[in-house]
Protein backbone atom coordinates (compact mmCIF):
# COMPACT_ATOMS: atom_id res chain seq x y z
CA UNK A 1 0.00 0.00 0.00
CA UNK A 2 1.28 3.44 -0.91
CA UNK A 3 2.30 5.51 2.10
CA UNK A 4 0.78 8.99 2.02
CA UNK A 5 3.36 11.76 2.16
CA UNK A 6 2.84 14.19 5.01
CA UNK A 7 2.69 17.88 4.33
CA UNK A 8 1.52 20.98 6.15
CA UNK A 9 -1.69 22.77 5.37
CA UNK A 10 -1.69 26.59 5.50
CA UNK A 11 -2.76 26.76 9.16
CA UNK A 12 -0.07 24.30 10.24
CA UNK A 13 2.62 26.16 8.29
CA UNK A 14 1.50 29.45 9.88
CA UNK A 15 1.55 27.89 13.35
CA UNK A 16 5.07 26.63 12.71
CA UNK A 17 6.25 30.08 11.63
CA UNK A 18 4.65 31.76 14.66
CA UNK A 19 6.79 29.65 16.98
CA UNK A 20 9.98 31.49 16.07
CA UNK A 21 11.14 33.99 18.68
CA UNK A 22 14.21 35.77 20.01
CA UNK A 23 17.13 37.29 18.19
CA UNK A 24 17.74 34.15 16.11
CA UNK A 25 14.00 33.68 15.51
CA UNK A 26 14.25 36.11 12.60
CA UNK A 27 16.71 33.77 10.91
CA UNK A 28 14.63 30.69 11.80
CA UNK A 29 11.40 32.14 10.41
CA UNK A 30 12.98 33.23 7.14
CA UNK A 31 14.83 29.92 6.84
CA UNK A 32 11.50 28.06 7.05
CA UNK A 33 9.82 30.44 4.58
CA UNK A 34 12.70 29.87 2.15
CA UNK A 35 12.43 26.08 2.48
CA UNK A 36 8.64 26.17 2.07
CA UNK A 37 8.92 28.32 -1.06
CA UNK A 38 11.79 26.49 -2.80
CA UNK A 39 11.45 22.79 -1.95
CA UNK A 40 15.20 22.38 -1.56
CA UNK A 41 16.66 19.26 0.00
CA UNK A 42 18.22 19.96 3.39
CA UNK A 43 21.69 19.11 2.07
CA UNK A 44 21.24 21.61 -0.78
CA UNK A 45 19.94 24.26 1.59
CA UNK A 46 22.77 24.15 4.14
CA UNK A 47 25.36 24.30 1.34
CA UNK A 48 24.01 27.60 -0.04
CA UNK A 49 26.42 30.50 -0.12
CA UNK A 50 25.56 34.19 -0.25
CA UNK A 51 26.66 34.37 -3.90
CA UNK A 52 24.18 31.65 -4.86
CA UNK A 53 21.24 33.95 -4.08
CA UNK A 54 22.72 37.48 -4.04
CA UNK A 55 24.56 39.34 -6.82
CA UNK A 56 26.06 41.89 -4.45
CA UNK A 57 23.36 44.39 -5.38
CA UNK A 58 20.12 42.41 -5.48
CA UNK A 59 18.61 39.03 -4.68
CA UNK A 60 18.60 36.68 -7.66
CA UNK A 61 15.31 35.58 -9.24
CA UNK A 62 16.44 31.96 -9.53
CA UNK A 63 18.90 29.62 -7.94
CA UNK A 64 21.21 27.11 -9.62
CA UNK A 65 21.28 23.95 -7.50
CA UNK A 66 23.95 21.39 -8.25
CA UNK A 67 22.35 17.95 -8.21
CA UNK A 68 25.58 15.93 -8.19
CA UNK A 69 29.05 15.93 -9.67
CA UNK A 70 27.77 13.84 -12.60
CA UNK A 71 24.64 15.86 -13.34
CA UNK A 72 24.15 19.44 -14.41
CA UNK A 73 22.56 21.88 -12.02
CA UNK A 74 18.85 22.64 -12.01
CA UNK A 75 17.23 26.08 -11.84
CA UNK A 76 14.85 26.78 -8.98
CA UNK A 77 12.85 29.99 -9.33
CA UNK A 78 12.80 32.21 -6.25
CA UNK A 79 9.31 33.52 -5.63
CA UNK A 80 8.74 36.97 -4.19
CA UNK A 81 8.38 35.41 -0.70
CA UNK A 82 11.63 33.45 -1.10
CA UNK A 83 13.50 36.58 -2.28
CA UNK A 84 12.13 38.57 0.66
CA UNK A 85 13.28 35.81 3.01
CA UNK A 86 16.77 35.97 1.50
CA UNK A 87 16.86 39.76 1.93
CA UNK A 88 15.94 39.46 5.61
CA UNK A 89 18.51 36.67 6.13
CA UNK A 90 21.23 38.79 4.51
CA UNK A 91 20.33 41.78 6.71
CA UNK A 92 20.31 39.50 9.77
CA UNK A 93 23.77 38.18 8.86
CA UNK A 94 25.10 41.72 8.37
CA UNK A 95 23.73 42.84 11.76
CA UNK A 96 25.31 39.81 13.45
CA UNK A 97 28.69 40.78 11.99
CA UNK A 98 28.91 38.07 9.34
CA UNK A 99 30.39 38.79 5.92
CA UNK A 100 28.18 39.00 2.85
CA UNK A 101 30.98 37.89 0.54
CA UNK A 102 29.82 35.54 -2.22
CA UNK A 103 31.62 32.48 -0.79
CA UNK A 104 30.26 32.85 2.75
CA UNK A 105 27.40 30.68 4.09
CA UNK A 106 23.89 32.05 3.54
CA UNK A 107 22.52 30.52 6.74
CA UNK A 108 24.80 31.03 9.71
CA UNK A 109 24.88 29.20 13.00
CA UNK A 110 25.30 30.59 16.50
CA UNK A 111 28.39 28.48 17.05
CA UNK A 112 31.44 27.63 15.03
CA UNK A 113 31.26 24.36 13.09
CA UNK A 114 33.67 21.73 14.47
CA UNK A 115 34.30 20.13 11.09
CA UNK A 116 35.48 23.17 9.14
CA UNK A 117 35.58 26.10 11.57
CA UNK A 118 32.92 28.06 9.68
CA UNK A 119 29.61 29.32 11.01
CA UNK A 120 27.62 27.40 8.38
CA UNK A 121 24.46 25.85 9.81
CA UNK A 122 24.30 22.06 9.67
CA UNK A 123 21.44 19.83 8.57
CA UNK A 124 21.17 18.51 12.13
CA UNK A 125 20.78 22.04 13.50
CA UNK A 126 17.95 22.73 11.04
CA UNK A 127 16.28 19.48 12.11
CA UNK A 128 16.52 20.48 15.79
CA UNK A 129 15.09 23.95 15.10
CA UNK A 130 12.20 22.38 13.20
CA UNK A 131 11.57 19.88 16.00
CA UNK A 132 11.43 22.68 18.59
CA UNK A 133 9.08 24.75 16.45
CA UNK A 134 6.88 21.72 15.79
CA UNK A 135 6.56 21.12 19.54
CA UNK A 136 5.77 24.79 20.19
CA UNK A 137 3.15 24.75 17.43
CA UNK A 138 1.67 21.56 18.97
CA UNK A 139 1.72 19.73 15.65
CA UNK A 140 0.96 16.12 16.48
CA UNK A 141 3.14 14.54 13.81
CA UNK A 142 6.80 14.41 12.87
CA UNK A 143 7.76 17.50 10.90
CA UNK A 144 11.10 17.35 9.11
CA UNK A 145 12.78 19.30 6.31
CA UNK A 146 11.35 16.60 4.00
CA UNK A 147 7.85 17.56 5.21
CA UNK A 148 8.56 21.12 4.05
CA UNK A 149 9.62 19.73 0.67
CA UNK A 150 6.36 17.78 0.38
CA UNK A 151 4.45 20.93 1.38
CA UNK A 152 6.15 22.82 -1.47
CA UNK A 153 5.25 20.07 -3.96
CA UNK A 154 1.63 20.02 -2.80
CA UNK A 155 1.43 23.80 -3.21
CA UNK A 156 2.77 23.44 -6.76
CA UNK A 157 0.13 20.80 -7.52
CA UNK A 158 -2.63 23.04 -6.15
CA UNK A 159 -1.37 25.86 -8.40
CA UNK A 160 -1.71 23.55 -11.41
CA UNK A 161 1.89 22.48 -12.03
CA UNK A 162 2.25 19.18 -13.82
CA UNK A 163 4.34 16.29 -12.50
CA UNK A 164 7.15 16.92 -15.02
CA UNK A 165 7.59 20.49 -13.73
CA UNK A 166 7.59 19.27 -10.13
CA UNK A 167 10.15 16.59 -11.05
CA UNK A 168 12.50 19.26 -12.42
CA UNK A 169 12.01 21.65 -9.48
CA UNK A 170 12.59 18.95 -6.87
CA UNK A 171 15.52 17.40 -8.74
CA UNK A 172 14.13 13.89 -9.06
CA UNK A 173 16.06 11.80 -11.57
CA UNK A 174 13.00 9.91 -12.70
CA UNK A 175 9.42 10.94 -13.29
CA UNK A 176 8.52 7.62 -11.64
CA UNK A 177 9.70 9.00 -8.30
CA UNK A 178 7.61 12.13 -8.69
CA UNK A 179 4.61 10.12 -9.85
CA UNK A 180 4.97 7.76 -6.89
CA UNK A 181 5.18 10.64 -4.41
CA UNK A 182 2.70 13.08 -5.90
CA UNK A 183 0.77 11.27 -8.61
CA UNK A 184 -2.30 11.34 -6.44
CA UNK A 185 -2.80 14.27 -4.13
CA UNK A 186 -1.66 13.16 -0.72
CA UNK A 187 -3.87 14.01 2.19
CA UNK A 188 -2.78 16.70 4.67
CA UNK A 189 -1.75 15.39 8.05
CA UNK A 190 -4.29 16.10 10.74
Amino acid sequence: MKKLRTYLDEDQASALLLGTWGRWGVRDRQMLVFLLKTGLKIREFVQLNVGDVFTGKRVRKSLAVRISEKQASRRVPLSREAREAVAVILEFNRRQGFSLDAGRPLIVSRQRNRSDGSYRITARQVQRILKTLREEAALGFKTTPQTLRHTYAQAMLREGADLKRIQVLLGHRSIKTTRFLYGELAQPTS
